[in-house]
């Protein structure tokens, strides 16, 4: 890699992680007790990550997001007794516990989304419409070459 490649990917890098904090304090000013259910966002977070693969087992879920299988309990134990996600045995292994998100778990996330696009929108409305126009292009770049991440790394 070239000394510039290496420049640009740390400026790039050191932009991305600086977002992190911007998009929080602006957007996201949450705490547990804002998330409907009184979900914390590390249960959102299972559940997010439900709603993306559908069924997994645990030990995959547990991978996935870098939490240890007794940590995963405690968060499925709240998804579950909430009507979010279901357990489910594997047919060919008796060992091996499936989570599945429910019909609850879809609407669910659909509410929170809709109640954080509201909150986003509230805190944009103040923007000047060039403002807007630009941030709107830009957010969509952005989204382009991020998706392009995992095609190039294989």
């Amino acid at each position: 890699m070239k000394n510039m490649d290496t420049q640009l990917l740390g400026n790039i890098s050191e932009n991305i992680l600086g977002l992190f904090p911007i998009v929080k304090k602006k957007f996201f000013t949450y705490g547990p007790l804002d998330l409907p259910l009184h979900l914390s966002p590390n249960n959102f977070q299972v559940l997010l990550l439900l709603r993306e693969v559908r069924l997994s087992t645990v030990s995959d879920l547990s991978k996935q997001l870098n939490v240890s299988r007794p940590n995963m309990t405690p968060l499925l134990d709240k998804l579950v007794e909430h009507g979010l996600a279901d357990r489910q045995s594997c047919d060919s292994d008796r060992r091996v516990v499936n989570v599945a998100i429910t019909q609850e778990g879809d609407a669910f996330c659909e509410q929170v989304f809709h109640t954080f696009s509201n909150k986003i929108q509230e805190r944009l409305v103040y923007l000047p419409e060039e403002d807007l126009l630009h941030l709107s292009e830009t957010l969509n770049e952005l989204k382009h070459i991020l998706l392009k991440i995992d095609n190039a790394a294989t």
